[in-house]
């Protein structure tokens, strides 16, 4: 288990998939070139449990799991765990997510667009 994986939330295996290609420094440093944002993603697991990740891709590179309080950031992302793993597996499209209030997004919304692109750029498996 990494250190970004949280029990009973789908979305762990992706965030630890982040974090891993993230200890990559050329990979981290393509990735802030691009988004240049601090990404919070809070999600909403079927249990009700709450839990938010950092994605700092301006400062550090890096993907951290945040037990308090979220820090400051230039976007945060909020929505059920289950759409989240749709998003990022490029199963659903985050503009109708947001339209159709499974998406909330606190700050810059052209930052929160950047969220997708970063998982395609990060997933190792094959592109059918």
């Amino acid at each position: 288990m990494s250190a970004v994986e949280v029990d009973g939330f789908n979305a762990s295996p992706l965030l630890s998939m982040l974090y891993e290609g993230l200890q990559n420094k050329e990979l981290a440093s393509e990735a802030m070139k691009q988004v240049k944002a601090v990404i919070v993603i809070t999600l909403k697991n079927k249990e009700g449990k709450q839990q938010s990740w950092v994605l700092d891709l301006k400062n550090k590179g890096e993907v951290i799991k945040c037990d308090a309080s979220p820090p400051k950031s230039d976007v945060q992302l909020i929505l059920k765990d289950a759409d989240f793993v749709k998003l990022a597996n490029g199963k659903a499209n985050g503009q109708k997510l947001f339209m159709n209030g499974k998406l909330k997004i606190k700050g810059n919304l052209m930052k929160a667009a950047s969220i997708e692109t970063v998982f395609k750029q990060f997933d190792p498996r094959p592109k059918l």
